[in-house]
C-alpha cells in the first residue's frame, strides 16, 4: 500500500508533531509503504519550540523524502531582518510577542532554514501531477480556503489549478476531501493550532494510485505545552488558543 502523508499547521508545537510522527510510524509498521511526506507551511507559529520543531524537520528529512513549504508565519520570520519588523505588523499583539521570542528563538541559522523553503509545491503523487500551498493558489499566505463549502466553491478554488490532479492546502485548518471536476482539494487539517476545543492533530494519508484520501487524529499533551508557555513568559492567550482555538 504506497501512499503519502500530508501534515500541516504544525505552528511550533512539537509534543503534537511528535505524536503525529509516531502514529505515522505505526502505519509503517501496520504495512503502509509512505513514500512522501509533505509540509504544508506554518511549521512555526505561535508555540514555544521553534528549534525543536526544526531539528525533527532536518533529522526526518535524512532518511524520507520530504517536502516543505512555507506559511504564513514561515513568511514573516523567514523575511523579518529584525524583531522591529514584527512589531509594526497589524496582528495581535499575543501573536507580535510570540512570532518574535520565535524570530529570536530560531537564531541566523534556524531563520536561514526557513527562507529557503519554498512558498509553493509541484510534485507527482504516483501519475497524479499535485500543486500545494499554504493559504490559496492566487494567495499563498493570505488567501483562506474554507471547509464546509458546496462543491461549486472549491471548483472556483481549483479552476486556477485545474491540470493539476489534486490542490493540497493549509489555511482552513480543518480537514478538507472535496471532488471537483477539475481535481481534488485537500486539506490535511491541523498538527498544532487547535482550530477549536478537543484538537487533536490530525494530517492526511493519501493513497499514490487513486489519491483516495484519510485523515488520522492523534492525542498530544496540551499541559506540557501550557507548562512551556508559562515558563517562557509567553502571553496568557496562547493558553487559551491551546485549549479552546481561540482567545
Amino acid at each position: 500500500m504506497a501512499h503519502v502523508v500530508a501534515l500541516a499547521n504544525i505552528n511550533g508545537n512539537f509534543p503534537a508533531l511528535i505524536k503525529a510522527l509516531e502514529k505515522i510510524e505505526e502505519l509503517k509498521e501496520d504495512g503502509y509503504k509512505i513514500e512522501k511526506y509533505y509540509i504544508l507551511g506554518n511549521i512555526t507559529g505561535i508555540f514555544p519550540y521553534p528549534e525543536e520543531i526544526v531539528r525533527s524537520l532536518k533529522s526526518l528529512a535524512k532518511n524520507n523524502r520530504v517536502k516543505i513549504i512555507r506559511g504564513e508565519y514561515d513568511q514573516i520570520i523567514g523575511m523579518s531582518e529584525s524583531p522591529d519588523y514584527i512589531e509594526e505588523l497589524n496582528i495581535p499583539e499575543y501573536t507580535k510577542r510570540a512570532l518574535k521570542y520565535t524570530w529570536d528563538k530560531l537564531g541566523h541559522e534556524g531563520r536561514e532554514f526557513i527562507r529557503d523553503i519554498p512558498i509553493y509545491l509541484v510534485d507527482k503523487i504516483g501519475k497524479n501531477d499535485i500543486f500545494g500551498v499554504y493559504g490559496s493558489p492566487l494567495n499563498p499566505f493570505e488567501g483562506r480556503v474554507l471547509p464546509e463549502q458546496p462543491t461549486s466553491y472549491y471548483e472556483s478554488i481549483m479552476r486556477s489549478v485545474k491540470d493539476y490532479e489534486i490542490l493540497l492546502v493549509s489555511s482552513p485548518k480543518y480537514p478538507v476531501n472535496a471532488m471537483t471536476r477539475y481535481g481534488r482539494v485537500v486539506c490535511p487539517g491541523s498538527i498544532g493550532f487547535p482550530p477549536g476545543k478537543e484538537h487533536r492533530a490530525t494530517f492526511a494519508l493519501i493513497d499514490v494510485d487513486t489519491l483516495h484520501t484519510k485523515f488520522i487524529e492523534v492525542d498530544y499533551d496540551k499541559r506540557t505545552i501550557e507548562e512551556r508557555i508559562k515558563k517562557e513568559e509567553l502571553p496568557p492567550e496562547l493558553i487559551k488558543i491551546l485549549y479552546h482555538g481561540r482567545v
